[in-house]
């Protein structure tokens, strides 16, 4: 019977061939924590004493971390039955009846458009993060959602993963470290980025592996091998990337890039060609110039004594769409267009890159200001507090992408002064302490004051109130009522009103 569209098949029925591949061994065992030695021998003796015995496997990054020496805490338990789900929730009963801590077991149904082929149980194990599920073999045909999911081999679970140094396995009945492709420990002590099958056959299916193999290339300082390079940079895997995978997957993918490894991973992006096929937008930027963007970033960041995040990072990666606008019912800054659609990442990141591109034009109008009043509405502007050290180090950047000759020099050493004198007069004036704080009189006060209605003059000459107290530090509310009162009777009264009259067009 034909499988109708969108559907895939799945079979729990184990294969009834036994594979005759030979398993390599790490030479040296894994050191377990208290908590995971403990972890592990529960898990062995439960696992031992079921009918027929189901054999459990730590698969993928947890392996790899431990051989590496790093921390982690995120268990994915790879098992020789169907259901994770249930044999998390029989294993968690189990631990209770000992005392172990443990959280509430939660299903995660299957579901192939999020890569999730097989019922995955999940839950908290003594501060341990746990996913139990079974070892999987998929059957692909022309779309990256597998056809048919059974119940797989650890050869064939390994070899549908999507890097041999992530295809390893931790045997908790024999304690040894199983390497069903035979290159993985190799790789993982090369620092190589290998495929366990033939790059352009892993990559079709399922395309996101492009993207992670840049993550774990640019995270671990891994050569990516020169076959998988040329699968990368072929035309169709590009574009089953754009077509053929989630956009929230992409974006999951890059954010971490952007929060671990981001200069390593922009080198590779823009090596591999993959610039235009990560960042989608509905417009496209003449030319990708997002690393060098993020070679200045990297030299200004030290100078300017600013902690990265993967904002700055984010901005340097969209620096090529900072010109340009997706013209749509309301017209929308490309940058925008890219975070919140073609990333599909949180609005909070969205708004945060958004607002560096502004807040950086509106520093740099202001860079060589002196006087408090400019300086202190510069730092208050939304698009440039609270954290305005953020927003003062992108101006630097972009001020030098400007100038920018092919490496950094003198010019930019004379850029970089200017923005690092701002600083030295944010400083010097005290004006940190002012970006929060609150105007002496608000519009209800000023209402009074002068006798008005409510409209759109109150945004003006609050904002004048501000920069009065900015000017004048030390001073008190009835001062600020006095100046006030004679600026409404002076000249200042046609002045405001024309500044409204002219917002209220725009």
């Amino acid at each position: 019977m034909a499988l109708r569209r969108g559907l895939h098949k799945i079979s729990f029925n184990r294969p009834l061939s036994i594979m005759t591949s030979s398993v390599t061994h790490a030479d040296s065992a894994i050191e377990l924590d208290p908590k995971e030695s403990l972890f592990v021998k529960h898990l062995d003796e439960f696992s031992q004493s079921l009918k027929p015995v189901v054999e459990c496997r730590i698969a993928g990054g947890w392996v790899r971390d431990k051989l590496l020496r790093l921390p982690s805490s995120d268990l994915d338990v790879a098992l020789s039955t169907a259901s994770g789900y249930q044999f998390a929730l029989n294993f968690v009963e189990h631990l209770r009846a000992r005392d172990i801590s443990t959280g509430t077991v939660g299903k995660v149904a299957a579901n192939p458009e999020q890569s999730k082929h097989l019922e995955t149980g999940t839950t908290r194990i003594m501060d341990l993060e746990c996913d139990f599920v079974g070892l999987r073999s998929e059957t692909y045909a022309d779309s990256r959602i597998p056809t048919e999911v059974r119940l797989g081999t650890p050869l064939e679970d390994a070899q549908r993963r999507d890097l041999t140094i992530n295809a390893l396995f931790y045997n908790v009945h024999t304690r040894q470290v199983e390497d069903w492709t035979g290159y993985g420990l190799a790789d993982l002590r090369n620092r190589i980025a290998r495929t366990p099958l033939p790059p352009r056959q892993t990559f079709v299916d399922d395309p996101l592996r492009v993207v992670r193999c840049v993550r774990f290339a640019s995270r671990f300082d891994l050569v990516i091998e020169d076959e998988v390079m040329r699968a990368i940079d072929r035309d169709d895997i590009k574009v089953e990337l754009r077509s053929k995978v989630s956009k929230e997957r992409i974006g999951s993918e890059t954010l971490k890039i952007m929060q671990k490894t981001p200069l390593r991973g922009l080198t590779l992006i823009d090596r591999l060609n993959l610039h235009s096929s990560i960042f989608t937008c509905a417009v496209d930027p003449p030319r990708s110039d997002a690393l060098t963007a993020g070679m200045v970033l990297s030299a200004v960041l030290p100078r300017l004594k600013v902690e990265p995040d993967e904002i700055l990072w984010l901005a340097a990666a969209l620096y090529p769409f900072r010109d340009l606008v997706v013209q749509g019912k309301k017209p929308t800054p490309a940058v925008a267009s890219v975070i919140g659609e073609g990333l599909k990442l949180s609005n909070e990141t969205r708004d945060g890159v958004t607002k560096l591109f502004i807040g950086a034009k509106i520093v740099a109008d202001s860079l060589d200001a002196t006087s408090r009043s400019t300086l202190g509405l510069t730092l208050r502007h939304p698009s440039v507090q609270p954290l305005w050290h953020r927003t003062l180090c992108w101006s630097a950047v972009m001020a030098v992408m400007e100038e920018w000759s092919g490496a950094w020099d003198d010019k930019s050493d004379g850029i970089l002064t200017r923005f690092l004198a701002f600083e030295d007069r944010v400083r010097e004036l005290d004006l940190e302490p002012e970006i929060g704080r609150r105007p002496l009189l608000d519009g209800k006060r000023i209402q009074e004051v002068l006798s008005l209605k409510p409209g759109p003059i109150l945004q003006i000459i609050t904002e004048n109130v501000v920069a009065w107290q900015l000017d004048h530090p030390g001073s008190t509310q009835t001062e600020c009522e006095e100046w006030l009162r004679e600026s409404w009777e002076g000249r200042k009264r046609v002045e405001w009103e024309a500044t409204a009259t002219v917002k209220k067009r725009k």
